[in-house]
């Protein structure tokens, strides 16, 4: 039961960090775009570091899933 819901919850979390991974500006102004009367310019810096915290919580996650599915069958 716990897997089915860490599987369940997890979805939306690697929707949202595949789709920062490519579209990377767009989801860097999720829920805060009505904030800017213009759009701001993101540096460089600033997309390797959101691209990269991105691909830790899918590693991070992943390892999860997987310790809780060894747990649930071991």
């Amino acid at each position: 039961m716990m897997l089915f819901i860490a599987i369940v919850l997890s979805i939306p979390v690697y929707g949202y960090c595949i789709w920062g991974l490519f579209e990377t500006e767009e989801a860097m102004l999720f829920m805060d775009r009505w904030r800017y009367k213009e759009e701001p310019e993101f540096s460089d810096l600033q997309i390797k570091f959101f691209k990269a915290g991105n691909i830790i919580v899918i590693v991070v996650m992943t390892l999860y899933i997987l310790s809780i599915a060894y747990d649930t069958f071991f």
